[in-house]
């Protein structure tokens, strides 16, 4: 487990997705590198899935990386300008030693898992090659030329990539070994529950709706609840993965987890794409009767029996939670079932991945009322936009 200082810590909450060489202290001055990516990508590379760690140089400026082969057509790069002295001390120090530690933080900033990585003298040797004198490369604030810097690491990492002005720069590409990796147990408490989630669990959809309870527990202390009932003729029957409700508003969520630990990380883009939207439409489905449900008045109870009691004449929120949005392929289809899911319902339908609904609760500040107004404000947005590639920033 890292605790990231709070430099870094409050850096990793303004990102979706980056890379930090920091130092760490355990009894004697180390390093360490910090990975934040979205989590199916994580457990893709406690799973194994190959990555390179990625290095540039434009002039003063250090720019860092990591390519992740979490789909085999399509891998995940992440890109980063180091700005902290701190930084490029870590960083120095990390290749001398040539074995340090890695961690692993989620959308949430949670460490999951950690292991240790080991690179070759060679490679060692051709990265303090490029970064020659550590006293030359920039320290300071972020600006322009910094930016510059990025698109051009970017640019000479992917060629599909092109951005104006950039040009290619000198790389060095590293690739690790990794030891076993270590995954945590991480416990969520509220007043009378509590849930945990690791990341290694084969259970990948119920890891899920746990981290989304766990989310939410701080800002629904008293009125929240995982795997409701509701009363069906003569049963019960679940009402939705995770519900929550304020004076002014109910949140239904259903939770459609990618499965990486058990299905693999071989499925190339179209076959991802087509199992996420598949669970797409399973959850509007499921959505679309819970919604009814709740607005006519059927009974809802807890997981221990006991009636919920909730104001039903406010039209809910109805969230498709999945573990990612992918931005390539054809999406129309889905557009169009929640659209007819608002107009058969009257309640708000959304489709937001796990990154996106993180960001939401950040910029809401943990305040129902604002998280309440926000995904109004985004419902009215997608219904002008037809689109359900929205992002918070």
């Amino acid at each position: 487990m890292h605790i990231p200082s709070e430099r870094v810590y409050n850096s990793m909450r303004s990102e979706t997705a980056s890379i930090w060489y920091v130092p760490a202290y355990d009894g004697e001055e180390t390093t360490s590198l910090l990975i934040k990516a979205p989590t199916p990508t994580l457990k893709a590379l406690i799973a194994g899935c190959p990555m390179q760690l990625l290095f540039g140089k434009k002039d003063t400026y250090l720019c860092t990386g990591a390519r992740i082969g979490d789909m085999p057509d399509t891998p995940l790069l992440l890109s980063s300008a180091q700005i902290a002295a701190e930084e490029h001390t870590a960083l120095i120090q990390s290749m001398k030693r040539k074995k340090f530690p890695i961690f692993l933080f989620n959308e949430m900033d949670i460490c999951l898992a950690s292991s240790s990585i080991e690179i070759t003298e060679d490679e060692s040797l051709a990265l303090l090659k490029l970064i020659e004198n550590e006293s030359s490369i920039y320290v300071g604030n972020f600006n322009d030329d910094v930016s510059l810097a990025i698109d051009c690491f970017v640019f000479s990492i992917d060629k599909s990539h092109n951005y104006p002005n950039a040009h290619v720069i000198p790389i060095v590409e590293i690739i690790p070994k990794a030891g076993e990796w270590k995954t945590n147990n991480i416990f969520f408490l509220n007043n009378d529950s509590y849930y945990a989630i690791n990341i290694s669990n084969k259970n990948e959809g119920e890891t899920f709706e746990n981290t989304i309870w766990g989310s939410l527990e701080s800002v629904f202390p008293t009125t929240l609840y995982k795997s409701p009932q509701v009363q069906h003729g003569d049963k019960r029957r679940e009402f939705t993965d995770v519900f929550a409700y304020y004076e002014y508003g109910s949140f239904l969520i259903e939770a459609k987890d990618l499965s990486v630990i058990q299905a693999g990380y071989n499925k190339n883009e179209s076959r991802r794409l087509s199992g996420i939207q598949k669970q797409a439409e399973k959850a509007i489905k499921q959505l679309v009767g819970a919604a009814n449900a709740f607005m006519r008045g059927s009974t809802l109870f807890d997981t221990k029996g006991d009636e919920i009691s909730v104001e039903r004449k406010i039209p809910p929120h109805c969230i498709v939670l999945i573990t990612e949005l992918m931005t390539c392929g054809n999406w129309d289809e889905i557009t169009k079932q929640l659209s007819d899911a608002i107009e058969q319902t009257g309640a708000f339908f959304h489709l937001l991945d796990l990154r996106e609904f993180i960001t939401l609760l950040k910029q809401s500040s943990g305040d129902p009322r604002l998280i309440d107004y926000n995904l109004m404000q985004r419902c009215r947005l997608f219904m002008e936009k037809k689109s359900v590639f929205i992002r918070g920033i």
